[in-house]
């Protein structure tokens, strides 16, 4: 049975290169990875000031969308995409940064 799940990225720009580390994520890397991965969306959204608590340790958030049966398969391709040169990494990445594989959770969602 087909599931539905997502791959969120916590992430920082290196110090002074928003600018450089937007331009790589939103027009390489995003485009990359969904390709290499085989996820069927991706989206970034950036921590509005003040509201991450947790001294902001974070400034971007990175969603992958995917559905599978084995939602591991995802990250296992790519990893190899890494390991092969197929995804480009940028000296704009900031670290540390972090990562989870999450799965849908049947009827636990709610809608407006």
């Amino acid at each position: 049975m087909s599931k539905s799940y997502k791959f969120v990225v916590l992430a920082n720009a290196a110090d002074g290169q928003d600018a450089e580390f937007n331009a790589w994520h939103s027009k390489t890397h995003l485009p990359e990875v969904v390709r290499a991965a085989g996820f069927i969306r991706a989206e970034r959204m950036k921590l509005v000031p003040g509201t991450g608590g947790d001294g902001e340790s974070y400034q971007y958030l990175i969603v992958f969308e995917g559905s599978g049966d084995q939602p591991v398969d995802a990250l296992q391709r790519l990893g190899a995409a890494v390991a092969d040169g197929k995804i480009a990494m940028s000296d704009s990445l900031g670290a540390p940064l972090w990562s989870g594989l999450f799965e849908e959770i049947p009827g636990a969602s709610f809608a407006a």
